[in-house]
């Protein structure tokens, strides 16, 4: 069975084979401005996922102000303006899809840029640190 996950105004619907296991936070502030507080993500294979835009409604930012000085494409709803993707040079091939489109998210088991976590925010339990 396909795990779909869509966006608020369900204009663009992603499409995975299967729920992934595990999820990735990061905590970048832009990823937090973008998305609000932390960005819950699943980091999949590019071809492993499917994006239906039949309206034509996904847009792209190129972000260049980062943290890590990488350029990142967010990719959103020009609708509704729910993060869908974003694509990183830190993970060549990879979509960092948001885990948030989906009703049934993976627990993380990774988190990034943890140093600009909100102090309020607890660790990841057992979370690998990149």
């Amino acid at each position: 069975m396909v795990y779909e996950g869509q966006c608020n105004c369900g204009g663009i619907r992603v499409q995975v084979a299967q729920r992934p296991g595990a999820s990735l936070v990061c905590h970048c502030r832009n990823c937090g401005r973008s998305g609000g507080g932390a960005s819950i993500n699943y980091v999949l294979d590019e071809q492993e996922v499917v994006v239906v835009d039949d309206g034509a409604r996904l847009k792209s930012f190129e972000d260049t102000n980062t943290k890590s000085g990488n350029r990142i494409q967010r990719k959103f709803c020009s609708i509704c303006g729910s993060s869908i993707l974003t694509e990183s040079p830190k993970f060549p091939g990879k979509a960092l899809v948001k885990a948030s489109l989906f009703d049934d998210v993976a627990a993380p088991d990774l988190e990034v840029f943890s140093d600009s976590r909100q102090t309020w925010r607890s660790p990841v339990t057992g979370a690998r640190q990149a």
